[in-house]
């Protein structure tokens, strides 16, 4: 049975008004306060010492701890570690690279990529071997383009610079067969028919 239910009981059972039971509330709370005291203050009860460093232990977790920056925040996840491994409230990178230099065997060790000295069998072409072909386009001018042919677009049979591949239709000439569409055979043979 809860204490107010308790009190409500005794304040039925006696026929007491609010004004008594208010002074006799105040008079219980007195009492158990200077009870409280008197025992705090004899030597009869051992205090052991392990609750007294719980209760410093929860005092200093009651703090809201956090980091600083969200950089150190982000420091602290890459190297594994959490506000609890600190005892302050707000937590800096400094403060995680001074944990860490302190604990370098419970640091991670972050792989260095190696550098792959591989050989490959390709061989690289320098620029006197390679021919460099000029551009096959046309300036504003009327005058053939001076640039070198840096790129050839699908389907050309030339090199052109890069101003002139956006449009190397127009400066590439085919054969005149090229040009000229075929004819389906079904309309010669209509085009024979028909003349006779």
């Amino acid at each position: 049975m809860a204490l107010d239910a308790k009190f409500n009981a005794f304040k039925l059972k006696h026929e007491l008004d609010d004004e008594a039971m208010a002074e006799m509330l105040s008079i219980f709370n007195d009492s158990f306060i200077e009870l409280a005291h008197k025992l705090l203050q004899s030597n009869d009860i051992p205090v052991p010492k392990e609750k007294t460093e719980k209760t410093k232990i929860t005092k200093q977790s009651n703090v809201a701890k956090k980091f600083a920056t969200k950089i150190a925040a982000e420091y602290a996840a890459e190297n594994e570690l959490t506000l609890d491994n600190f005892d302050k409230e707000k937590v800096t990178k400094k403060d995680i690279d001074e944990y860490l230099k302190s604990n370098k065997t419970s640091a991670p060790k972050k792989s260095i990529p190696k550098l792959d000295t591989t050989v490959s069998e390709k061989p690289v072409s320098s620029s006197k071997d390679s021919v460099k072909e000029r551009c096959c386009g046309i300036t504003k001018s009327g005058e053939p383009c001076n640039k070198v042919g840096t790129e050839k677009p699908e389907g050309s049979s030339k090199c052109f610079c890069f101003r002139h591949a956006m449009d190397w239709k127009i400066y590439e000439v085919s054969s005149d067969s090229d040009l000229e569409p075929e004819e389906p055979e079904v309309f010669r043979d209509l085009a024979i028919i028909t003349e006779e």
